[in-house]
């Protein structure tokens, strides 16, 4: 804990422990200076004269005492009184000044005891670097407000480091993506610049191939625009129609499945969500196009929409070739928009079935009045077949 420290929370405690114990014990000793003080004034002594002397009884003890005519009874009472007094105050001082000392230390000692976790909090919070967030205080001992206090300081920890660890992948797939398109551009533009012979068609061609790519980065861009906007809690939520918004998908995308010999389905049932329709469209657009682009010929791709364990959910299944076994391979910049999305709504991107096998389902989970704390974790999609 370092150096003492008149500022610090174990001196203030300290403190307050040692005029707590020191004021209780000095109201003991108070009273029972009282109490003597009180007892001996309603003492009587019980004088007798016998053979011209005059004998004190008090207590069983015998006082033998010179023989005056007119003895002063009261006068050698309050005699005895003063001196016991006197030793009681005495012995009552010291032992405040010892209770004193006392509690001074064990309130120094208990509280070091108290604020032990905190200083493991303090630590661990001191160690730990945005870069990384894999250290825990794991606290052991009794259920007690600082082992509660250091549960939910880890459990903090576990969502940053989450969180930055889906920062750092969104980062890196917008990267690889964005750098593909401009390698292409680049690529094409050399390609007929550095040929003295090149005619229209080659330009044209060049031409098409940079349109195509500058379609692509705008659309990156788009995405990662309405992320900013959700993360910088400038856009809007209003409450958003899933099943419409999964049915207006379906007949958008509709004309590019033809052509691919693709068939696209809805299956929607009623549930609305607050949210960002903007961002949501897409998400579901990134989902779709995907699918479509994995889809092999004569198959179908489902959009859905519904509820499920009090979770609203929407999310696209195809008959494609399935997501990689290896889990640790990049995603891409369409599925990580897609994440951030779901995550800023409170919910997240969840894949079902397929991996390493014929078909994947992606859904995005949201939360809803009566969700719980985590999604369901089985496909919503209903077999059709």
């Amino acid at each position: 804990m370092g150096g003492i420290s008149w500022q610090s929370i174990r001196f203030r405690l300290s403190v307050q422990y040692s005029a707590l114990v020191f004021g209780l014990g000095g109201a003991v000793l108070g009273l029972l200076y009282l109490a003597v003080q009180m007892g001996l004034d309603s003492q009587e002594m019980m004088t007798h004269l016998w053979e011209g002397r005059a004998v004190a009884l008090d207590g069983g003890r015998t006082f033998t005492l010179p023989h005056y005519e007119e003895l002063e009874v009261e006068a050698i009472e309050s005699i005895f009184n003063g001196i016991v007094l006197e030793k009681v105050a005495q012995y009552t001082l010291i032992a405040i000044g010892v209770l004193f000392l006392l509690s001074i230390v064990i309130g120094w000692i208990m509280s070091g005891r108290v604020l032990k976790p905190v200083g493991e909090i303090t630590g661990v919070a001191r160690d730990i670097q945005a870069s990384d967030l894999s250290r825990r205080i794991a606290l052991t001992g009794p259920d007690d407000e600082l082992k509660r206090l250091a549960d939910t300081f880890d459990e903090m920890l576990e969502r940053l480091d989450a969180a930055f660890s889906s920062q750092r992948q969104f980062l890196a797939d917008t990267s690889h993506d964005l750098r593909t398109p401009l390698t292409i551009i680049r690529s094409n533009i050399e390609l007929v610049s550095d040929d003295p012979d090149a005619g229209v068609g080659e330009w044209r061609r060049a031409g098409g191939v940079i349109r195509r790519n500058a379609e692509r980065m705008s659309e990156m861009i788009a995405g990662l625009l309405a992320i900013a906007r959700l993360q910088t809690g400038q856009a809007q939520s209003i409450q958003v129609d899933l099943a419409g918004l999964v049915s207006a998908k379906v007949s958008d995308f509709t004309p590019l499945a033809e052509e691919t010999g693709v068939a696209i389905t809805a299956q929607v049932a009623p549930v609305t969500v607050s949210g960002v329709e903007v961002a949501l469209d897409r998400a579901l657009s990134n989902l779709v196009e995907n699918a479509l682009k994995v889809a092999p010929s004569g198959s179908t791709v489902d959009v859905g929409s519904g509820r499920a364990d009090g979770w609203a959910w929407m999310g696209v299944r195809d008959a494609g070739p399935g997501l990689p076994v290896d889990t640790d391979d990049r995603i891409g910049l369409g599925l990580s928009i897609v994440t951030q999305i779901a995550q800023s709504h409170g919910g997240s991107l969840a894949s079902f079935g397929g991996i390493g096998g014929a078909g994947t389902t992606m859904v995005v989970w949201i939360p809803v009045g009566d969700a719980g704390t985590e999604p369901p974790t089985f496909s919503p999609f209903t077999d059709t077949s």
